[in-house]
């Protein structure tokens, strides 16, 4: 068992101890006068779910983000990508795919993400955080192709789609929807150029609102789409977007596109709803222990949530373990002893990895990364 003692909890008023055993949050009471031997004392701090970020391509966040664009349709991106920048991609290409999405999965940790969906072939690693699996990734209609729509299956089709500003980005959605002869379940990714009688067929969309706007100059009009479909949140790759996904919900929310429950709710309930995470995306009694807490930056509740930077992180609890501590804390549990250092944003945590070792193994192949560890 342990407590996490003295943190504000987003949505709630005062502050708390959480208690945790196993996997599960077994109480969050007031906070006590005295402490117990498995504690682990916060000062001025903010627990919150750990995000479950709804589309990444794990393998991709090695990419630095390459200059193009604005592009049409991502059919007019990927030919000016290879052509343009076909020595970064045979460079990165080039690295063991391994060790990639290794680094897309701490890319993920360090920011507070205890849950990702990897758009892509199955990671071939493990993970202290969870890889959403279950799902069928097509990148999109026009790139690959639909037979496969035609077996049934349970778990949801996800496909990058309406991925463009042109008619045929409009029109490759009612194609999509055509070949659903089963009326599986879809989610969409993307979305930029879908209507809102279109997003009723979608169990979800999945907004990425840097990546969009970097390579196509606008993004979805998630205010049209919200009340048809769930809407989740994801950062894609580094390619196109900050590794930080503080980064992209501050640009979200200053969009205006969503309120801030709604944005929060993205990355935290409707997310855990729709991939079928029980207990997950809230801090809740009874609930799994994917906790965040983060040195609390001033402001009311809300600010202080989309203001978190990584060096702000604080811990990150996945099911119940500890992944990630930060550094000033080490004197206060034991499970220090096996956790490595890892210097964020020039502030020393201690990650369940050795992240350092990674990135160095990485940087002698690519001399520079887009996450900033060592």
């Amino acid at each position: 068992m342990i407590t996490l003692r003295g943190v504000e909890v987003l949505g709630r008023s005062g502050v708390f101890d959480i208690e945790v055993a196993g996997q599960t949050i077994q109480q969050i009471r007031t906070t006590q006068a005295s402490p117990n031997r498995s504690s682990i004392e916060f000062e001025n701090a903010i627990a919150f779910p750990g995000l479950i970020n709804s589309h990444d391509h794990l393998e991709f966040d090695c990419y630095p983000m390459l200059v193009g664009g604005p592009y049409r349709d991502y059919i007019e991106w990927s030919i000016d990508l290879h052509s343009r920048h076909s020595e970064t991609v045979t460079a990165v290409e080039a690295v063991p795919r391994e060790l990639r999405v290794r680094l897309g999965i701490a890319r993920n940790l360090l920011c507070g993400v205890t849950s990702v969906a990897h758009h892509g072939s199955n990671p071939g690693c493990t993970a202290p955080i969870t890889i959403i699996q279950g799902t069928r990734s097509v990148h999109s209609p026009r790139m690959d192709t639909l037979r496969g729509m035609l077996i049934p299956n349970r778990g949801p089709f996800v496909v990058h789609v309406g991925e463009g500003t042109d008619q045929a980005a409009a029109q490759e959605i009612d194609s999509l929807l055509r070949w659903n002869v089963w009326r599986q379940s879809l989610i969409g990714v993307h979305a930029i150029s879908m209507r809102a009688e279109q997003a009723t067929n979608f169990a979800a969309i999945v907004w990425c609102p840097v990546s969009n706007e970097f390579l196509y100059g606008r993004t979805a009009a998630m205010s049209t789409l919200r009340p048809y479909t769930s809407i989740l949140f994801g950062t894609d790759s580094t390619l196109t977007g900050s590794w930080n996904i503080w980064e992209h919900l501050r640009r979200a929310r200053k969009l205006g596109e969503l309120t801030d429950d709604e944005l929060i709710a993205s990355i935290t309930t409707n997310a855990a709803n729709v991939w079928k995470l029980p207990g997950r995306g809230r801090i809740a009694e009874g609930g799994q222990a994917d906790v965040v807490v983060a040195r609390r930056r001033p402001g009311n509740p809300r600010d202080a949530f989309f203001a978190v930077e990584p060096e702000d992180i604080q811990l990150v609890m996945s099911k119940g373990r500890i992944v990630l501590l930060d550094a000033s804390l080490g004197e206060q549990t034991a499970i220090t002893a096996s956790l490595f250092p890892v210097v964020v944003n020039g502030v020393t945590k201690l990650a369940v990895e050795d992240y350092r070792r990674l990135a160095a193994e990485i940087r002698s192949r690519l001399p520079s990364i887009p996450v900033p560890i060592s």
